[in-house]
């Protein structure tokens, strides 16, 4: 019986399909921060432009909806930066 049961369980599981990222986006991330140059002093030099668009970028990376967006959007330029450097760092070290 416990056999069953464990065959079960396991048979229940099911696998999340991986999520293939396009590989264009990956070069975009490793122009403005090189993983050899000191990434989080470059980070604090990006203009609220580049943090702009590296913040849009990394939500659309975390498939998040409009409704999730809107209040992380609300966050001061500071905060944004700081997420930002930390997605930047994360995605480095995955390359």
């Amino acid at each position: 019986r416990d056999r069953i049961t464990s065959f079960r369980k396991s048979a229940v599981k099911k696998e999340k399909p991986l999520i293939q990222h396009p590989i264009d986006s990956q070069p975009s991330i490793s122009e403005i921060v090189h993983p050899q140059t000191h990434g989080d002093d470059r980070c604090m030099n990006l203009s609220e432009k580049e943090v702009m668009d590296l913040f849009e970028k990394m939500m659309e990376d975390m498939n998040l909806n409009e409704e999730r967006k809107a209040p992380l959007r609300d966050k001061d330029l500071s905060t944004k930066r700081e997420m930002v450097v930390q997605y930047i760092s994360a995605t480095a070290k995955s390359v």
